[in-house]
């Protein structure tokens, strides 16, 4: 029973490294999303603009994309 147990609680903290790894830099996320929040109080006319800037950032963030 024990030792299913640990496998089990191995098995959570290798899937939630690999989840942490494998999605970029958080701050930087949590940046573009200040950056959005920003534009939108000083654009509110403009969202679309806000919003591909907001992507564009995101993008940036991500280590895999090319």
């Amino acid at each position: 029973m024990f030792k299913k147990l640990g496998f089990f609680l191995f098995a959570m903290g290798v899937s939630a490294s690999y989840a942490m790894a494998g999605d970029g830099d958080l701050e930087c996320y949590l940046t573009c999303d200040d950056k959005l929040e920003q534009c939108m109080i000083n654009h509110p006319t403009s969202p679309g603009a806000c919003t591909k800037a907001h992507m564009l950032c995101n993008d940036r963030c991500d280590p895999y994309l090319p």
